[in-house]
This record gives C-alpha cells, sequence and structure tokens, in this order.
C-alpha cells in the first residue's frame, strides 16, 4: 500500500493494539506485572499517534491509501481493495477510541488488581480496541465486516470475562447472538450494493451515488468495468430495503429497538468494560457505521431510522426510571442516549448525532468508571463486614457524598452533562438533535412527524428524572447498609485508588460544553460539529441530499427556537430533577432500602417491558422445543433405523457370505470335480488298443438297436 505519513502512522495506531493482545495472551503471566505497562505503553503511543493525526487531518486534508488486496478470475469482477481513509470523522473517532481505551486500562490497573485472569483481560482490551480501530479505519464495507465480527468476539470474550459465573456467560452469549441477528441484514444489504455497483468501496459507491440521476421514478447511474460500460438502474424500493439492510447492523450493535435486550445484561462483565463498550467502541460502532453509509439511505429509510432511533430513546428513559442496579441505570440511559443518535441520523442531522457520540463518549465513560468505582468501596465495605448484600443495589447505598466528595463531584458533572444542563457538552449536543429534528418534521410536512422531536423532548424530561433520582439514592440522604460509611473508603485520607481517580477526573472535566464550543450554551458555533458536517467529509452526494439540504436550511431559518429549544430542554431539565428531588427527599431510610415498583405500569417498565419474557416465548422456547423434537427424532427414527438396519445388513452380510462359500464356492468346486472325472473317464476310453475300441462301438451299436425297438 503506498501512502503518505499518515496513512502509514494510521496503520502503526492500528497494529499496536494487536501487538499488545498478542503478546499479553501469549507471555502475559510471565511478564512484570502481568504485562499490564506494555498493553498501556502501546495504547498511549496509539493516543499519540492519532493525536498527531487529528492535527494532520482537521479541516486541512483527506489521506486515502489503497491497494489490491486479491482479485477472482471472470470478466464481471472486480479487484478487491484494502486501504485506509483519513478524514476528520476518521481522525476524531480514533483520538475518542484511543483515549477511552486508555483511561479504561489505567482504571482497571486499580479496578481489576489481583484477579487472576488480569493479562487475560488487558489482553482482551487490545483485540477490543484493535477491532474498533480497524472499523474506523477502513475504506470499505468487507473490511469493515471483518472488524466488525472482530469486534463481536471482542465483547463476546469480555463481557464472560468471569466466566466462572453462569450469568456472566449467559450474558455474554446473548450479545454474540443478538447482534448477529443485526449483522445478518448488515451482511445482505452490502451484498446487496455489491451485486449492483461490482465493489465494495466506500468512496467509489458514494462516487457511483454521486453521478446518479433519478429517472422516472428509478435511479440510474454507470460504470466502466474491465474496458465495459455498466447501466444500473435501481428502484427506490430496493434502496430503501438494502440502506435499511446495512441499517440493520446498526439496530443490533448499537442496541436499537427491538434488539436492545442484549446491552443490559452485558453489565456482567468488569464495570470498566462496561465503560469501554458503552463510551465510544462498541455500541458507537453502530452510530458510526450510520454515518460511513449515509449516503446510500433513501428519505423513507432515514424516516424508518428516526422513527426506530426514537422509539429506543423513549423505552430506553422508561426502563431506566425503575431500576435499582447502578449500572443497570446507565445501561438504559445508554439505549436512550444512543437513540437520540440514531434519531439524529434520521432526522438529517447527521452532524448533530456525531457531536452527541463525541460528548456521550467522556460524559457515559465518567459516569461508568465512578459507577466502577462505587461499587469497589461497596465491595471493601461488604467484605469486611461479611454482608450478604448486592454492591450494585443503589438502595444499599446513601449518603456516600460526605465520604467519596471526589466520586460525587466527579459523577455530578457527569450526570450534568447526560442531563443536558447549560454549560456541559450535553446541552449543546442534545439541542442540535433536538433542533434538527424539528427543523426535520417542518420539512416533511409537519402533522404525525412532529411525534418524533416531541418524544425527544419528553426524554429530556425522563433523563432528568431518573438521573436525579439515581444520585440521590447514591449520595444523598442517610447511608443504609449495615455498616460504618467511612468504611467504604480505602486508606485513611484516600478516597480510592489515585490511578483509579485520575481517568474519572480528565473525563468529567471534558464533560464540560467549553472544550466543544467557545459559547457553550449555543451549538451552532461548536468546532467540532462544523468539522464533522457532511460538506466536511467526503461524501459529496447522498440519495436524501434534497431532504438533508432542506432540513439544512429550514435549521438555519429557525434560529429563534433554537433559543426557545434550549429554554425548553433546560427547563424539562430542572422540572425533572425538581420532580424526582420532591419525591423521594421525603422519603425514610426503610422506604428507601426497600423500595419496590408500585403499580402495574412502573412494574412493567421494571422488567424492561418483558421483551426477554416475549423474545424467550416467541422465539427461545419454540426453538427449544423444535430442537427437542429433532433430537427426539434423531434419537427415536434416525438412530433406530441406522442401529437395526446396521444389524439387518450383518445378518444379511453373513446369509450372503454362507450362499458365497456353500452354494457359489460348491458349484464351483463340483463343476471342476466333474470336469476332473470326466476328464480321467475319457482318459481311460483312450488307451490305445483296438479290442477296447471294438468293443465300445459294440455296446454303442447294442444300445442303439434298444432304443429303436423299445421306442
Amino acid at each position: 500500500m503506498a501512502g503518505t505519513p499518515q496513512t502509514t502512522a494510521a496503520l502503526v495506531v492500528l497494529l499496536l493494539p494487536l501487538l499488545g493482545f498478542l503478546v499479553l495472551f501469549i507471555v502475559g503471566k510471565r511478564l512484570p506485572r502481568h504485562g499490564d505497562w506494555l498493553g498501556i505503553g502501546l495504547t498511549a503511543v496509539a493516543f499519540i499517534l492519532s493525536g498527531w493525526l487529528f492535527a494532520q487531518t482537521w479541516n486541512t486534508a483527506t489521506f486515502h491509501a489503497r491497494t489490491t488486496w486479491f482479485s477472482l478470475p471472470g470478466n464481471s469482477l472486480t479487484d478487491f481493495t484494502a486501504g485506509i481513509l483519513l478524514d476528520n470523522l476518521t481522525v476524531l473517532m480514533l483520538v475518542i477510541v484511543t483515549f477511552i481505551s486508555l483511561l479504561v486500562q489505567l482504571f482497571s490497573v486499580g479496578y481489576m488488581h489481583g484477579d487472576k485472569g488480569y493479562s487475560r483481560y488487558f489482553a482482551f482490551l487490545g483485540l477490543f480496541t484493535f477491532s474498533m480501530l480497524g472499523i474506523v479505519l477502513v475504506d470499505n464495507l468487507l473490511l469493515l465486516f471483518m472488524f466488525w465480527e472482530l469486534v463481536g468476539l471482542s465483547s463476546y470474550l469480555l463481557i464472560g470475562f468471569w466466566f466462572e459465573k453462569p450469568a456472566a456467560v449467559a450474558a455474554s452469549k446473548k450479545a454474540f447472538l443478538i447482534n448477529r441477528i443485526g449483522d445478518i441484514g448488515l451482511l445482505l444489504g452490502l451484498f446487496a450494493f455489491y451485486t449492483y455497483f461490482r465493489t465494495f468501496d466506500l468512496e467509489a459507491l458514494r462516487l457511483l451515488i454521486g453521478n446518479g440521476v433519478w429517472e422516472g421514478g428509478s435511479f440510474v447511474t454507470s460504470y466502466t468495468l474491465n474496458n465495459q460500460e455498466w447501466l444500473v438502474e435501481l428502484g427506490p424500493v430496493f434502496l430503501t430495503v438494502a440502506g435499511l439492510g446495512l441499517f440493520m447492523g446498526c439496530v443490533g450493535k448499537s442496541a436499537q429497538f427491538p434488539l436492545q435486550v442484549w446491552l443490559p445484561d452485558a453489565m456482567q462483565g468488569p464495570t470498566p468494560v462496561s465503560a469501554l463498550i458503552h463510551a465510544a467502541t462498541m455500541v458507537a460502532a453502530g452510530v458510526y457505521l450510520v454515518a460511513r453509509c449515509y449516503a446510500f439511505f433513501t428519505p423513507e429509510a432515514l424516516a424508518v431510522i428516526a422513527l426506530v432511533g426514537a422509539l429506543t430513546a423513549l423505552v430506553g428513559a422508561l426502563v431506566a426510571l425503575t431500576q435499582y442496579d447502578i449500572k443497570a441505570v446507565l445501561a438504559f440511559s445508554t439505549i436512550s442516549q444512543l437513540g437520540y443518535m440514531v434519531m439524529g441520523m434520521g432526522v438529517g442531522a447527521h452532524d448533530a448525532a456525531l457531536f452527541h457520540l463525541s460528548t456521550h463518549a467522556f460524559f457515559k465513560a465518567a459516569l461508568f468508571l465512578n459507577s466502577g468505582i462505587i461499587i469497589h468501596a461497596m465491595h471493601r465495605g461488604l467484605h469486611q463486614h461479611h454482608l450478604p448484600l448486592d454492591a450494585q443495589d443503589i438502595r444499599h447505598m446513601g449518603g456516600l457524598r460526605k465520604a467519596m466528595p471526589l466520586t460525587f463531584y466527579t459523577y455530578l458533572v457527569a450526570a450534568a452533562a447526560l442531563v443536558g444542563l447549560p454549560l456541559f457538552s450535553g446541552f449543546l449536543s442534545k439541542d442540535a438533535i433536538l433542533s434538527g429534528s424539528w427543523a426535520w418534521a417542518q420539512t416533511m410536512g409537519g402533522g404525525l412527524y412532529f411525534v418524533i422531536p416531541v418524544i425527544g423532548f419528553s426524554v429530556v424530561l425522563l433523563t432528568a428524572f431518573y438521573m436525579a433520582r439515581h444520585m440521590w439514592f447514591i449520595f444523598f440522604g442517610e447511608f443504609r447498609a449495615a455498616f460504618p460509611v467511612q468504611d467504604v473508603r480505602g486508606k485513611a485520607g484516600q478516597e480510592v485508588e489515585r490511578v483509579m481517580l485520575l481517568p474519572v477526573i480528565l473525563l468529567a472535566i471534558l464533560s464540560l460544553g467549553i472544550f466543544f464550543s467557545l459559547n457553550p450554551l449555543s451549538f451552532g458555533g461548536s468546532w467540532l460539529l462544523q468539522g464533522i458536517s457532511l460538506e466536511k467529509l467526503s461524501t459529496s452526494y447522498i440519495l436524501s441530499d434534497e431532504l438533508v439540504q432542506a432540513v439544512i436550511a429550514r435549521d438555519a431559518a429557525n434560529h429563534t427556537l433554537h433559543l426557545v429549544f434550549g429554554i425548553l430542554s433546560t427547563l424539562l431539565g430542572v422540572a425533572g430533577i425538581s420532580w424526582a428531588i420532591l419525591k423521594y427527599k421525603s422519603r425514610t431510610i426503610g422506604q428507601l432500602l426497600h423500595e419496590q415498583p408500585q403499580g402495574r405500569l412502573a412494574q412493567f417498565s421494571h422488567q424492561h417491558f418483558r421483551l426477554n419474557e416475549f423474545y424467550d416465548r416467541t422465539f427461545v422456547q419454540p426453538t427449544l422445543r423444535l430442537g427437542h423434537q429433532l433430537y427426539r427424532i434423531d434419537i427415536k427414527v434416525i438412530d433406530y433405523v441406522l442401529n437395526n438396519g446396521s444389524k439387518a445388513l450383518v445378518i444379511l452380510a453373513k446369509f450372503v457370505a454362507w450362499v458365497d462359500r456353500w452354494v457359489v464356492d460348491g458349484l464351483v468346486w463340483l463343476v471342476g470335480a466333474l470336469s476332473k472325472v470326466t476328464g480321467r473317464v475319457g482318459r481311460g476310453l483312450q488307451n490305445g488298443k483296438v479290442q477296447s475300441y471294438f468293443a465300445y462301438s459294440l455296446f454303442g451299436f447294442i444300445l442303439l438297436m434298444l432304443y429303436i425297438i423299445l421306442f
């Protein structure tokens, strides 16, 4: 691959985590400290190189290097290429992924200390980082799909890291299998485009889309292959279905409705893994895929994407209202925020969705790592007093604000960013999506289309409520576990290990809006938002170009509404927080400690709307019953026929052997014996004596005469 220093550096960034994985997996246990320093050091180098690539590329240039990967015989097939594409979106994701991965590994030094699978854990983190970087860097759909599956494998290994726990094994299998459902759609979608365009190269596909025109309701484009001109005519239904096939990959990986059920169970993995999966890697891969394939979605496909995203945001927020596991609240929050991002993609706010992906990476990583600190502290106290309580149940917490002040303030900043309060990063990115959704509804003609932005604003209220409730249970009131609250602290005067505290402080600082816009109250001037717009990226034309441009123009005209939306979202956030405080501040320790969902709706929400039970009854149990019936058929019918058939064949073989031995061989022996006897008789007759010949002749004459007389 003949490339520039930038593409070479990008290749090095990709390979460094892979090197760490190989070394740690093979000889990690023999290295000092089980090799954690190696994984962290290689990731740090990858992060530094990513920063250099960001400086070289952002709003400056696009670097693209490709080479022929392999060729297949046949005049109708083009060469398969492999390449690296560096544009604003790529380098942004490189920095985010390597930075979050580096902080997670630093945090894990303290969190996973003493674990028997320590070196294996860091090896799997390296494989995970390598897989995600591959998705970010490659320039064609086939390679992207390969790294996509590697991310699925890596998540399977990390979610089920504590494989001695049945729940962790079940969660890893569930995540792996449900993601394969979405991946089937992705595979069908990318092969649908390859069937007609004969390439997986994203840049080539975008160019073909850019050269196409709509004629008589069909999309027509052409390309040259092996000196032959090919004309392609595709209907809007095919393009919509093929685009939604690609989107199915996002539905699985980014936990969109109705395939979001795997993500809450993924909490069975170590908490730093949860931060890595939820912040900027696995679940963000689906949104990144939609962004990379944005040129291939029709307006109808985008409408479906917007609806799925809005439903996911609403479902995730509603379920988070009634959860008591500290990580479960954050998991359903992630589902809700991913729904925001996908909704942004669907309504044409491509840049706003990616903006929210970026801000969400920092504040959600901060929340998960902080939850890890709290779980670590609760385990410390429970172990010291030999109490069999759930260390992740927020009903056993309370009053940690004074015992763990640094954790409280970093958690507070990240939670404010998640709620979307002014001056925090979430306020900017979430308002950008809400404004885009309103402009999209106006462009589409209003009416039912306004359901999408209304759901978006409703989720703001719900998010504020469940995060305020979450914070109240953990940090306010009195400590509710049966041991002194000071026992959650580490050494005297030390709240938590410094190696665990540094990452959450950095992430909390990066949750402030000032880092993303010089005016933290307005997303319009955000340098990041401007850098990831469609005009800045390599997408010169998209199938929904007319719609997207109309949405952009309408959004620009809604300048006054932007201020209204900012005030409205702030008021909704404050209302949600006030609602939670008023609901819980007067409750006693006993009421908080024994709280259960009240009412059918609350119980329905607590049970994730019984989607797991629905899938179990509708798909899992019928499949198991079918498998059981096939097993019975295999045992009772197929094995019976084979076993008894083999016995019958043995009997038949023995009978045939008897016939062969006594009949066939006997007849052959008899023929030989008769020939021998006949030969001897004949030889006796031929004795050379005239008297004998005369006697034989006379005997024969007599016999002839007797025959004539008698007959």
